[in-house]
C-alpha cells in the first residue's frame, strides 16, 4: 500500500493469504471501520521511519477491530546480531481505537502462535489489551515502543502466554485490567524478560501487579517501575 494512495478505507474484514505479502509504505494512514480487522496468515511488512510512521486508526466513531498475526504468518527472522532481517513487522507505527470486535484474546495487535517484530510503535487508546500473544512456542521480541492508555481484564499494556519474550526499551503507562497485569501480564507458561522499561501509572483495579503480574519464569531487570496500583 503506498503512501500515495493513502489513506486507505477498511470497510470489511481483510485477510493477508498465507504466502502473500502485504507491504506498507511509510506515512501511510490505515483507516478501519468499525468491528472490521485485518488478519495476517502471511507477512506483514509494515516499516514506517520516525519521521513518517504508518497509522492504523479507526474510521467512525467506534472502535475497529485489530490486527490478529496468525499462526500461519511469517514470523520475524533475525541475524546471528539479533538484527531483523526478514518476516513480519511492524515498526514506527501508530495502532489506536481498535478493541472493538468481541472475540476472546482481545488486543489491538493478536498474536495467535506468531512471532513478529514490534519496534518503536505507538499502541495507544485502545478498548483491548495493547499487545495480546498467546499460545507462543518461538521468540517474540517487543521493543522501544510506547504502550499507553489501553484497557482489557488482564494485561492492559502487554499479554503474553507461552514461549520466550522479549520486552525491553518500551514505555508503557497509564494502562488498566480490570483484573492483573495492569501494565504487563505474563502467564505461567511464559518464560520473559522485562528490561530496560518505565512502567509507570498502570493500574490492576481487582487483582495483582499493577506494574507487572508474572507468574512466568521471569528475569525483570534495569527497569523503572513507579506509581502503579493495584487492589
Amino acid at each position: 500500500w503506498t503512501s500515495a494512495n493513502s489513506p486507505y478505507v477498511v470497510t470489511g474484514n481483510i485477510v493477508v493469504k498465507s504466502g502473500v505479502t502485504l507491504t506498507i509504505e511509510p506515512g501511510v494512514t490505515v483507516k478501519t471501520d468499525s468491528g472490521e480487522s485485518i488478519q495476517v496468515d502471511g507477512t506483514l511488512i509494515a516499516k514506517g521511519t520516525s519521521a513518517s510512521e504508518i497509522t492504523f486508526t479507526k474510521n467512525s466513531s467506534s472502535n475497529w477491530g485489530y490486527i490478529l498475526f496468525s499462526d500461519s504468518s511469517t514470523d520475524a527472522a533475525y541475524d546471528t546480531g539479533g538484527n531483523y532481517t526478514s518476516g513480519s513487522i511492524l515498526e514506527y507505527c501508530v495502532v489506536e481505537y481498535a478493541g472493538g470486535a468481541s472475540v476472546s484474546d482481545n488486543g489491538a495487535v493478536r498474536m495467535n502462535n506468531a512471532h513478529p517484530l514490534i519496534n518503536y510503535c505507538t499502541i495507544k487508546n485502545n478498548s483491548a489489551s495493547g499487545i495480546y500473544a498467546w499460545n507462543l512456542s518461538g521468540t517474540l521480541k517487543i521493543k522501544n515502543n510506547t504502550i499507553s492508555n489501553n484497557t482489557a481484564s488482564y494485561g492492559g499494556g502487554i499479554y503474553s502466554s507461552g514461549g520466550m519474550v522479549t520486552i525491553s526499551g518500551n514505555t508503557i503507562s497509564n494502562n488498566t485490567a480490570s483484573s492483573s497485569g495492569g501494565g504487563i501480564y505474563s502467564s505461567s507458561s511464559s518464560t520473559v524478560t522485562v528490561s530496560g522499561n518505565t512502567i509507570s501509572n498502570n493500574t490492576a483495579s481487582s487483582g495483582s501487579g499493577g506494574g507487572i503480574s508474572a507468574n512466568a519464569t521471569a528475569t525483570i531487570s534495569g527497569n523503572t517501575i513507579s506509581n502503579n496500583t493495584a487492589s
